[in-house]
């Protein structure tokens, strides 16, 4: 006998036993199964689910009334009073954080974990209905660019922020630095000084080199630019690395190309194993170019590499480090201390291996918007690091 709604589920789940096997379509078999496991363990319905099974039990209406149970009688009755759900939607500013709001539903769980990705200061409690994200442009970009269509109540202020922020990142000409039609547009007065003190006025012989210090001036926009060269290829990389591949670049061509760019001050990061041939490849190339007081090796090795020692020897490396130093050399597994505390800053780092002492990565992160990594593979840990990109 059936008095309620919740017996009507049961027994059409095969929860409760009865002199008859009850039928249910496949379409249905999930949702009412589970639903009605739910009120089997004592949960009660919410009022949604209350008029999805008043209404998906209609087509089941017969099996229950063949063995005269009054359907129509339970289907309007409940075993237990609605459990209320709080289906509060909202995003806010909490704490000096984002907070966004909503039930449990799997649609908008995919769209908070697809703006959480790498999003910074996020966090979510484990049961909770609450997200929280670190108040930024990013965020808010993200956050309300996936919500705002899905009947949340949003703050006045993070929309305000919102609209402010999709109009610069919808222009960014319009208001981010960069180049556009040969020009230096939304440059502070003061960073255009320095912009010229280095490399002159913007015109088409420097353009490749205004191109290639994107990094170093927070361009947020450039122009494009052919790549039919190696010089136009380095100076057109997506991060501040690049991956020069012995067998597919000649390294004469690579230092021709940091030359042309003047990609000075340099630093180089020699591997202790091979040192000597690194060593005598890039003085060698640059003999004609740089006097050797413009060259400096900050290291040393063992007796029975003595002659790299003789080669730094020879070709007079052995230079303070100054101002106008425009190459350092080291060795790969430690960071000299005269650098670190030296006025000499190097913008270009040049690598024969991916893999250095921790210091000298953090050493180079800071100071070079150009890594160029001279191998056939990069490390795997290098490549899928943040430096890397």
């Amino acid at each position: 006998m059936i008095t309620n709604i919740e017996d009507c589920l049961e027994y059409l789940a095969g929860l409760r036993h009865s002199s008859v096997k009850f039928e249910v379509d496949k379409s249905d078999a999930t949702i009412i199964h589970s639903i009605a496991r739910q009120v089997f363990r004592g949960t009660p319905l919410t009022d949604r689910q209350l008029a999805l099974m008043q209404l998906k039990l209609q087509v089941y209406r017969e099996q229950f009334t063949n063995l005269d149970w009054d359907f129509d009688f339970a289907v309007e009755n409940l075993r237990q009073p609605l459990r209320h759900i709080d289906r509060t939607k909202y995003i806010k500013v909490v704490d000096s954080n984002i907070e966004i709001r909503f039930p449990f539903r799997k649609t908008e769980i995919m769209l908070v974990q697809e703006a959480a990705f790498n999003a910074e200061g996020y966090h979510h409690e484990k049961g909770s209905h609450k997200h929280t994200f670190a108040l930024n442009e990013t965020n808010i970009l993200k956050l309300v660019s996936k919500f705002i269509n899905k009947d949340f109540e949003i703050d006045k202020e993070i929309l305000d922020l919102y609209y402010e922020i999709k109009e610069i990142h919808d222009n960014p000409k319009k208001y981010l630095s960069g180049i556009s039609n040969m020009k230096l547009v939304n440059v502070d007065p003061k960073l255009e000084t320095i912009i010229k003190e280095e490399l002159g006025d913007l015109n088409n012989q420097n353009f490749v080199r205004f191109i290639d210090r994107k990094f170093r001036y927070g361009f947020a926009h450039i122009e494009d630019i052919k790549e039919t060269t190696l010089t136009e290829k380095i100076a057109a990389r997506k991060t501040k690395t690049y991956h020069s591949q012995p067998s597919k670049e000649l390294l004469d061509a690579v230092l021709s190309s940091l030359w042309e760019l003047d990609r000075f001050p340099m630093l180089v990061i020699l591997d202790s194993n091979n040192a000597e041939d690194q060593l005598y490849e890039i003085a060698n190339y640059y003999r004609d170019i740089l006097d050797s007081s413009e060259q400096s090796v900050l290291f040393r090795l063992e007796d029975k590499d003595a002659g790299f020692n003789q080669l730094v020897k020879d070709r007079k490396l052995n230079n303070w480090v100054d101002k106008n130093t425009k190459i350092v050399y080291i060795n790969s597994n430690k960071l000299p201390k005269v650098i670190v505390n030296n006025d000499w800053k190097p913008i270009t780092t040049f690598t024969y291996a991916s893999r250095y002492d921790r210091m000298i990565e953090s050493y180079v992160s800071f100071n070079c918007d150009l890594v160029v990594y001279r191998e056939e593979q990069i490390s795997p840990l290098r490549k899928y690091s943040r430096y890397y990109g």
